[in-house]
């Protein structure tokens, strides 16, 4: 055996055992996990179809299976670290096969070369519009508010070649056809960036979403809107939307969000977070619903019952939790609030995603009672369509975040009760 097939052996010898060493301590780390995920998809099916799988349930539990085994790989966040710092030296803007792209300022954005048409669009406003006869006799007020993206034309500078993902063109073919019947819209990317806010301060670096004081002025910017086109004034003494109502408090490298996360902080780095705490006192009822559709309940001022305080003192690992869910948890399936100082305030329900939680913590002030369902949710204790039918608002906000534009935002009002030309 010449001394070149030697080491090619020794080599496939020593490859094979750190492969397979691996895999071993892999699966004792993370097996207990991976069941858990199955076992939860299972019952979920058991209940809703029958004890009996066919091709798609075993289809969904192999998924599942999978995103289990890549969510607790043993010492996972190394591995994403050491991609990341590869990247880095290379000179390379991208990871994870164009998962992400980082722009010249350090922003990660959503990639992609091609977007597929969504021809169910006209479909999605038709379902609002279906929602605002819905609820028309009661003298509910109807609004459809978009979110602005991250990528900013003309402000987000991009290596050439590099393949953003740009909804502008879904949200303005929605928008047309929301306005063509009759759905009153507040277009967020009309707002943003402005002259107290550049791009660069309205959105985090290493997440998706708006920064604190963006949503603080996208609440602001909301009130002048509803008494603009309602005649509604939230706030007659300008006092909730007033800035300095609110102390700043700057969390140096203390935010670390979900898109960084997926690309390790060597390719983004960690960025500073600033919130807004109230100087006023109000108190609240909550009840949200948490895992397992199991309802919890908080009470006392803003800092007790809508924001998670604890959120900013859960010690160095910054990949666990991001610090936007200082508000409202980041997101609940769904949430009641009472607001005990001003029960007999406006009465408001939100179909909404994320974006809108900070929102809500600043305008809560200023309603008496928020019922607030996540668009995306699947539990089975909520239907937006049977809710909004059973209950009476005041208002009721349908809010989207641009790249959320798809079928499961609009589950809701899909029969035809009416043709809408």
């Amino acid at each position: 055996m010449s001394a070149y097939m030697l080491r090619k052996r020794i080599f496939t010898v020593l490859f094979l055992v750190v492969l397979f060493g691996y895999s071993g301590i892999n699966a004792l780390h993370g097996y207990p996990a991976w069941l858990d995920a199955v076992e939860d998809t299972w019952k979920d099916q058991e209940a809703e179809q029958g004890p009996v799988p066919d091709a798609d349930r075993l289809s969904e539990l192999v998924a599942d299976l999978d995103a289990g085994i890549v969510e607790n790989m043993y010492h996972r966040m190394d591995f994403i670290e050491t991609y990341s710092y590869l990247q880095v030296l290379l000179d390379k803007r991208e990871v994870n096969n164009f998962s992400y792209i980082k722009d010249e300022k350090g922003f990660l954005h959503y990639a992609s070369f091609f977007r597929e048409d969504d021809e169910k669009i006209p479909e999605y406003a038709r379902r609002v519009k279906r929602l605002q006869d819905c609820v028309a006799d009661r003298g509910t007020k109807v609004i459809f508010f978009v979110t602005p993206g991250k990528y900013i034309k003309g402000e987000s500078v991009l290596r050439r070649g590099l393949p953003v993902n740009d909804p502008d063109t879904v949200v303005d073919e929605l928008l047309f056809y929301l306005n063509r019947f009759g759905v009153e819209t507040i277009d967020g990317r009309m707002f943003f960036p402005n002259d107290e806010l550049s791009g660069e301060e309205a959105f985090f670096r290493t997440d998706h979403h708006w920064t604190i004081p963006a949503a603080f002025y996208a609440s602001q910017v909301f009130v002048e809107e509803v008494k603009a086109r309602f005649g509604d004034d939230w706030d007659p003494g300008h006092y909730y939307m007033d800035r300095a109502n609110y102390d700043s408090v700057v969390y140096r490298r203390g935010m670390f969000g979900s898109m960084g996360r997926k690309t390790g902080a060597n390719f983004c780095d960690v960025e500073d977070f600033e919130a807004y705490w109230p100087k006023f006192t109000r108190h609240y009822e909550r009840e949200s619903m948490g895992i397992n559709d199991e309802m919890e309940e908080l009470s006392g001022d803003t800092t007790e019952a809508l924001m998670d305080v604890g959120i900013l003192s859960k010690g160095e690992d910054i990949y666990s939790d991001s610090q936007y869910f200082l508000y409202l948890d980041g997101i609940r399936p769904y949430e009641k609030i009472i607001n005990t100082d001003n029960p007999e305030g406006y009465k408001v329900c939100a179909i909404r995603d994320s974006y809108f939680s900070p929102m809500i913590v600043f305008m809560m002030p200023m309603w008496g009672e928020l019922h607030a369902i996540w668009s995306l949710e699947e539990s089975d204790r909520l239907d937006i369509e049977d809710f909004v039918k059973d209950n009476e608002f005041d208002y009721i906000i349908v809010e989207i975040y641009p790249y959320n534009i798809n079928e499961e935002s609009f589950r809701f009002f899909e029969e035809d009760e009416a043709e809408i030309r």
